[in-house]
C-alpha cells in the first residue's frame, strides 16, 4: 500500500511539473494577435502585429480577446492530454476535471480500498 501510495505522489508531481511547463499559443482569427498562456494559466507574451495599429479601438480590443480566447482553449486541451496520459481512465479524468474526484476514487485506482484499509490484513 505505501508503494501505491508513492507512485501516486510521483504521478501527481510528474503532472503538476508537465503542467507548470506548459506555453500554449493562441491566435485572433484575423492573425494579427498572438499571445501565450503558461503553465500558471497567466497570459504571458501578447504580440501585436503592426497592421493591427490601423483598427480601431474596439477591432483591437475584439482580436486581442479572440486571441486570449484561443489560448485558454488551447491550455485546456493540452491540460486534458496531460491528465488522460497520466491519471489513465476517462473516468477518473471526467471526476478529476469536474471536481467531484475523491480520495476514495483515486486510491481504487491503485487497487486500495480506503473504506477497509486493513482488508489484506486479516486472517
Amino acid at each position: 500500500m505505501l508503494r501505491q501510495a508513492q507512485e501516486q505522489q510521483r504521478r501527481l508531481a510528474e503532472l503538476q511539473r508537465r503542467r507548470a511547463e506548459l506555453r500554449v499559443p493562441g491566435e485572433s482569427p484575423d492573425g494579427l494577435v498572438r499571445v501565450t498562456v503558461d503553465g500558471e494559466m497567466k497570459i504571458g507574451d501578447i504580440e501585436i502585429n503592426a497592421r493591427a495599429m490601423r483598427l480601431d479601438s474596439f477591432s483591437l480590443a475584439e482580436s486581442l480577446q479572440a486571441a486570449i480566447d484561443a489560448a485558454y482553449a488551447a491550455f485546456g486541451e493540452q491540460q486534458q492530454e496531460l491528465l488522460t496520459e497520466m491519471l489513465g481512465g476517462s473516468e477518473l479524468v471526467r471526476k478529476a476535471q469536474d471536481g467531484t474526484l475523491t480520495p476514495q476514487d483515486w486510491f481504487r485506482r491503485f487497487g486500495v480500498d480506503l473504506d477497509d484499509p486493513f482488508r489484506g490484513l486479516r486472517r
